[in-house]
């Protein structure tokens, strides 16, 4: 062969290797992104419609997409399944419509173990079977303040215990701090009024570098939608522009695993129980949302006559204000759900009563709120030192936690991380009125194999009922100072064990294998 073939054929492999498209490969569960260049005269967020459906054999699914200003839109989507998928676009713009692509589904790597799912009715595991035990927080507005004061929060976080945290969209305006302005607007400001017609893109870029931050530390995003405490009008823009903003969420982080919705923190506020039409919304997120993330709706008043209607076929778990957790049993009963106590009072010093418990009583409630079956939730109102000029407390803007409960809660983790709680049923003995938590004994057990039992107060023993034929090895857990301790000998039948003279004590049953 002459070197000019040689040459020639060397320039038509390279051609032709140069011309092939590669086809991009996305994990399962992972988020793939389709970015479009579109029109961007007008009001596209307004005027635009985006979808696009992904096929891949008997499987097909719609995605909406977004508009991200500057004549950029993007679809995000999900693959639940491995293997190839190809899409098309419609578009009510010819700029958008009919655009076609392929992508490969690969199986997922290292920690993405796919967004949660309910397992045995009230509880929660990964998709790919990895357990996962909700250990939340809270910090409302932590989006909306000074981006040094994000940037601390997140240096907290990564050093917390915390899987999840409930967080607002838009900003807050209330006491203790949370009078000052956001660091930027969702929606356009014209003078003092807001313009609901018009997004600002860099709040919700900002946002999505959150949620996927979060993600990357392994913690769930509690989205709340819509809450009664604004001066900006967040509240009232009216149902049709509502449901637009909620189908824009849904379209620009629905993709993320990490992701819930929460539709309201406190929806029985007066301000906004009768203006926004909940149904709507929660069916709106039932029936657009492609990647079905979990849907919540909390309460205000603390008693179960403020309860929403947790049976609502819209709603897939339970999310309480509230620390009746002698109640638990009934409400899980009830509403055959997950129990989320995503708001149980905090840790802190703020002179309303929902946010001034001691350290030693927040970490209390986690056992409580925990044994009783449900999943608990923890605050910290205390002022911290994460920026200057603004009072900052975690509960409202986040920066750095001050209370001392962060510890004990680990503790509780690691304890609960061990148990079997997807096969463990709770069970309370009244030790006196029910309003007296501190004083029922809240067990909760895998029958015949695993208890756990916890009181707040200092009582001299705690008596269990063990199988006859199986005998099981005691621990005593001081759960304030973190120790676990052996009991001496062995456990069978109706088993009465001793306590130290201190209160926040634990018993931990295991089953003796032969």
């Amino acid at each position: 062969m002459t070197k000019i073939k040689i040459l020639c054929l060397a320039i038509l492999i390279s051609f032709t290797a140069c011309t092939k498209q590669e086809i991009p490969q996305v994990e399962k569960w992972e988020v793939y992104e389709i970015t479009l260049q579109g029109p961007k005269e007008g009001n596209p967020f307004m005027e635009i419609d985006l979808n696009a459906t992904f096929n891949m054999e008997e499987s097909e699914i719609t995605v909406p997409g977004f508009y991200d200003g500057n004549g950029i839109y993007k679809i995000r989507f999900s693959p639940e399944n491995v293997g190839n998928w190809t899409y098309s676009t419609t578009s009510n713009s010819e700029l958008l419509d009919g655009k076609k692509g392929k992508l490969t589904c690969v199986e997922a790597q290292d920690k993405n173990h796919g967004p949660l799912i309910i397992v045995n009715t009230y509880y929660l595991q990964y998709a790919d079977g990895t357990p996962f035990y909700s250990i939340g927080t809270t910090a409302y507005q932590w989006t909306s303040v000074k981006q040094k004061i994000q940037e601390k929060t997140l240096e907290t976080l990564k050093k917390a215990p915390f899987n999840k945290i409930r967080m607002c969209v838009f900003p807050k305006t209330y006491k203790y701090g949370n009078d000052t302005e956001p660091w930027a607007y969702p929606f356009l400001r014209k003078g003092e009024e807001s313009d609901f017609t018009e997004l600002n893109f860099e709040f919700f870029q900002n946002f999505d570098l959150r949620i996927k931050q979060l993600l990357e530390m392994g913690i769930q995003a509690d989205v709340i939608l819509f809450h009664p405490y604004d001066k900006w009008g967040y509240c009232q823009m009216g149902n049709e522009m509502n449901l637009r903003y909620v189908k824009y969420m849904i379209a620009r982080i629905g993709a993320f695993r990490n992701v819930w919705w929460s539709l309201a923190n406190e929806w029985d506020v007066p301000e906004i129980k009768e203006t926004i039409d909940w149904e709507a919304i929660g069916n709106c997120l039932q029936e657009n949302d492609p990647h079905q993330r979990f849907r919540g709706i909390h309460n205000w008043y603390n008693t179960e006559d403020h309860f929403y209607d947790h049976n609502r076929p819209w709603i897939t778990h339970t999310s309480t204000q509230t620390s009746q957790f002698f109640n638990a049993i009934k409400w899980r009963e009830q509403y055959k759900k997950p129990l989320l106590f995503d708001e149980m009072r905090y840790e802190g010093d703020v002179k309303s009563g929902w946010g001034n418990m001691s350290s030693e009583e927040m970490a209390s409630y986690f056992w409580m709120a925990g044994l009783s079956g449900g999943y608990p939730t923890h605050g910290d109102t205390y002022a911290n030192t994460a920026d200057d000029s603004t009072e900052v407390r975690w509960w409202a803007k986040g920066g750095l936690l001050v209370g001392k409960s962060p510890e004990r809660i680990a503790f509780f983790k690691s304890v609960m991380e061990q148990a079997p709680v997807t096969e463990m049923v709770p069970e309370l003995n009244d030790g006196g009125e029910p309003e007296n938590i501190n004083n029922n004994i809240y067990k909760f057990s895998k029958q015949g194999e695993y208890y756990l039992i916890y009181v707040a107060d200092n009582i001299a023993n705690i008596e269990v009922k063990l199988p006859e034929d199986m005998e099981f090895e005691a621990e005593i857990i001081d759960t304030w100072n973190m120790k676990i301790s052996p009991v001496q000998g062995k456990f069978k039948g109706l088993s009465k064990i001793d306590l130290p003279e201190k209160p926040y004590m634990a018993i931990r049953l295991t089953k003796i294998s032969n």
